[in-house]
């Protein structure tokens, strides 16, 4: 191996923000704001899809902060063949995936989010931490609430703070 396929492999390895993952979360908020923002239909007959749109999306943005790149094969020019990306972390309870992040990670969203929102994270991280599979299968629930403007809060604060990670 040579020291540039080495460097290049090594490289591979490091966990960086993934934008196709970021983008996917804006997607999702985005169809959430979508529905939000209409002034033709009631909220009331969208919850559902509001909270997992908006959950889904701070489910993907966390997930974004880490990504990994793995590659099987170098060229002898040291150019990577063929990548796949992914998360670092697994899961759909949100304050389980964040505190999965690197110390460094999670400090960088937590000032990030702060910023943007002038709300500290963690306590609306783990009010909204199960919302994603309560929303998706909410016939399995009995009763409850949710905070459909906290976790809009979250997502949009989510996808700022993870944008800005370098």
């Amino acid at each position: 191996m040579t020291t540039t396929s080495r460097k290049i492999s090594d490289e591979t390895k490091r966990t960086r923000p993934n934008g196709y993952i970021w983008m996917a979360a804006q997607q999702f908020f985005n169809a959430a704001e979508h529905l939000w923002n209409a002034d033709d239909i009631g909220l009331d007959h969208y919850v559902g899809p509001l909270i997992v749109n908006y959950a889904f999306s701070c489910e993907l943005s966390l997930k974004a902060s880490e990504g990994l790149v793995k590659s099987s094969k170098v060229t002898p020019e040291g150019l990577l063949m063929a990548v796949n990306t992914e998360s670092a972390v697994r899961g759909h309870d949100l304050y389980t995936i964040f505190t999965k992040l690197k110390p460094e990670t999670q400090n960088a969203i937590e000032i990030g989010f702060l910023e943007s929102t002038e709300i500290q994270l963690v306590p609306l991280l783990k009010e909204c931490s199960k919302y994603f599979e309560q929303g998706r299968y909410s016939f399995e629930q009995i009763g409850g609430s949710y905070s459909l403007s906290g976790v809009r809060t979250l997502a949009k604060g989510l996808l700022d703070s993870v944008m800005g990670l370098r």
